[in-house]
């Protein structure tokens, strides 16, 4: 038969942290009535958790055959350390609660860069005054990191770019994980391959089906969504001028400053140029069939959303309202290859 030694008895205590308020209330009264009070039990309860207290703690922390009650040396120096836990204990909760009370009245999304300043705008608004005042975050990263925030919960939804044959769900080095996700349609948008004007007012960077020539092209980096849906309409259309990459950029911003600098072609959101080509600043080069269409997607998951989100995406299942492009898109000119 095996013993259990004193040490080991007393190991097997469980310490329970309201104990450690019992002890921080005793020492506060110094008086077992009044603390007993302050803690809302008897005093003979308060009394059996102080002992169970003392059991685990292996050693006297009352004095009490003193009035006002003492703690003992050992109580001391067990209540330094238990008014350090109670707080960081209380301030923990605190954090978690206010966290859990903000995820719970906002919604969040994560979208790429672009959308966030292009998209986000116009289409907030529309969904403040229909769901009324509801804290709105959004997380910009390129669209991988968006489905990795996606996964780990940190946001309620994704909203992206999307071909209508959804192959950009599958163009990068593995398929995302939205692939399996309820998604709706909610905006448009459209690349159209751009130049700046020569003194013509014509194409600096032609398009004109030539294979034997070639233009400088500005594409978008790897890991840019929108630089995928490019690469899929470049593989489907024949007969283009050799397109020389003279420069790469995560934003299209990026290639747009350099399009307007005549540095090269690029393909661009019509709602991040519809103002150039209206000036004449850049104009379409090549065929509208070189135009790359996307939808603007919003993707659930399975799992239950917050009150919020749910309404939010109660409503768009209703509405099926979709924030369409510019209406300048049918003045989008070509120069010499006319639409």
């Amino acid at each position: 038969m095996v013993v259990a030694s004193r040490d080991d008895r007393r190991a097997a205590v469980v310490l329970d942290v309201r104990w450690l308020e019992d002890l921080a209330a005793v020492a506060g009264t110094k008086n077992l009535t009044r603390a007993a009070e302050l803690r809302g039990i008897s005093q003979s309860g308060l009394s059996r958790r102080l002992q169970s207290l003392e059991h685990w703690a292996g050693a006297p922390l009352l004095n009490r055959g003193k009035s006002p009650v003492e703690l003992t040396e050992a109580g001391l120096q067990l209540l330094a350390t238990a008014n350090d836990v109670i707080g960081r204990l209380n301030a923990t909760r605190r954090t978690l609660r206010e966290d859990q009370d903000k995820a719970t009245r906002s919604v969040r999304f994560a979208a790429p860069h672009l959308l966030s300043v292009t998209f986000f705008p116009k289409w907030l608004p529309q969904i403040q005054k229909a769901i009324g005042s509801t804290r709105l975050t959004i997380l910009s990263d390129n669209l991988p990191g968006c489905c990795e925030a996606f996964d780990d919960g940190a946001v309620d939804f994704v909203v992206c770019y999307m071909d209508q044959s959804d192959r950009l769900n599958s163009a990068g080095e593995r398929t995302l994980s939205i692939s399996t996700c309820q998604w709706l349609t909610i905006g448009r948008e459209k690349l159209v391959p751009l130049s700046a004007v020569d003194d013509d007012k014509q194409p600096m960077h032609d398009l004109a089906r030539e294979p034997r020539r070639s233009i400088s092209y500005l594409g978008y980096s790897s890991e840019c969504s929108l630089g995928w849906a490019v690469d899929q309409k470049l593989a489907d259309v024949t007969g283009l001028p050799q397109l020389n990459r003279i420069y790469e950029n995560s934003l299209a911003d990026g290639l747009r400053s350099m399009a307007l600098s005549g540095l090269g072609v690029a393909w661009l959101p019509l709602t991040t140029t519809h103002q150039d080509i209206l000036r004449g600043r850049l104009v379409r080069t090549g065929l509208p069939e070189l135009d790359v269409d996307l939808d603007i997607r919003i993707y659930r998951p399975q799992r239950r959303l917050s009150r919020r989100a749910e309404e939010l995406w109660s409503h768009l299942v209703t509405t099926r309202s979709v924030v369409e492009l510019p209406e300048l898109a049918s003045s989008v000119h070509s120069g010499r290859h006319g639409v």
